[in-house]
């Protein structure tokens, strides 16, 4: 379909027969069809609240692209942007597709839907899905949510237990790397491909919204628990591709000595861990919270949160100031425990942004 001009236009119902109703369609939208919608003239109907959305009826939706040249970051929102727009048919045509660029697109394709087929050649790159499955988006969001919160369960073991078991450490920091590119990703975008295509259980255009930023934000922190996962590597002295070697070889040649956190920092970590089990205990309250569209709860705990997040950060500042004046040493690892706080921080902030879209939309909803 065309992208015609915004339509905004009203229309008088008639009675059509004995129990039917009839409306006449904007000529202007019918004319930018394409010819596969014009052959069978069908329209599909959403309702959602008060509204009825029609759409032509898609077989299968199409996206060509063309460019130049693209670096592997491109290649990837590209691929993943056509996939979270509906997309069963992608084609990508260039004149400069390295090897590399279309090996990548292949891991890329496999990571975002096992459904579908990717394809190559020396000028394109495209995927088809093969499947008519429709996934209920409630259980999506569900397991999204939950696979979110054991992220977040993996780094509380993780700055738990970094530097008196690194063996331990890196059995962790492999399952986080995975759950972050295989699960958490996979969900997020699945997710915003059944919204886009409008195959939701949502009630109204608000609920659609909020189920759109919670997936968003859910996403973000998967982000923020992989930035936790590589600070942890780096400490270790560990590039991301290294934690395929045999943890007894790591152990042997690069962790000889862990990750030693100097014993003024204890009041550091044992701070950072108790947020991150907040993180946690609210993340889940707030999955229910949005399933049950429940708004006044979402409202208690958007206040809350807040509270809690700027009586972190008094208490975060009192600590570094009482270790201003010690060694080098101790004051490098008062960075590296910064950026780990910084992180828990945006992901306090992503989980306080949910309870406040869904405090403001379902607080005087009378759908649930």
């Amino acid at each position: 379909m065309a992208n015609p001009k915004a339509i905004r236009t009203r229309k008088r119902i008639s009675r059509a027969g004995s129990g039917g109703y009839s409306i006449y369609l904007p000529k202007q939208w019918i004319n930018s069809w394409t010819e596969e919608q014009n052959k069978d003239r069908l329209v599909d109907m959403i309702g959602l609240g008060d509204h009825l959305i029609l759409t032509p009826r898609i077989t299968r939706k199409r996206i060509s692209v063309s460019s130049e040249e693209m670096s592997n970051y491109e290649l990837k929102q590209y691929i993943v942007s056509s996939y979270v727009n509906g997309a069963d048919e992608f084609r990508l045509t260039s004149n400069r597709l390295s090897d590399s660029l279309i090996g990548e697109s292949r891991n890329i394709i496999r990571l975002l839907d096992e459904n579908l087929t990717p394809g190559s050649t020396n000028f394109e790159i495209s995927y088809s899905n093969q499947s008519n499955i429709v996934h209920d988006i409630d259980t999506l969001f569900n397991l999204l949510f939950d696979k979110v919160t054991e992220g977040e369960n993996l780094a509380i073991d993780l700055l738990t237990c970094f530097d008196v078991n690194p063996k331990k450490g890196i059995q962790i920091l492999r399952l986080m790397y995975a759950l972050e590119e295989e699960d958490i990703d996979r969900l997020a975008f699945q997710t915003l491909r059944t919204l886009a295509r409008c195959d939701s259980s949502s009630r109204t255009i608000s609920d659609l919204n909020v189920k759109w930023m919670a997936t968003d934000s859910l996403e973000r922190i998967g982000d923020n628990l992989y930035a936790i996962a590589g600070l942890v590597s780096a400490s270790y002295g560990l590039e991301r591709e290294m934690l395929q070697y045999p943890v007894e070889y790591l152990q042997e040649h690069v962790l000889k000595d862990g990750a030693r956190v100097p014993k003024d920092m204890a009041g550091l970590k044992e701070h950072c861990v108790m947020d991150m089990r907040t993180c946690s205990v609210t993340l889940h309250k707030v999955k229910e919270m949005i399933l049950k569209r429940d708004g006044r709860k979402a409202t208690e705990s958007s206040k809350d949160i807040c509270e809690y997040r700027h009586r972190r950060e008094r208490d975060y500042w009192k600590n570094l100031g009482r270790l201003s004046r010690l060694s080098s040493e101790v004051m490098n690892s008062v960075s590296w425990w910064s950026m780990i706080e910084r992180r828990i921080g945006e992901m306090l902030y992503l989980t306080e942004g949910m309870t406040k879209r869904a405090g403001l939309v379902y607080f005087a909803d009378d759908s649930s």
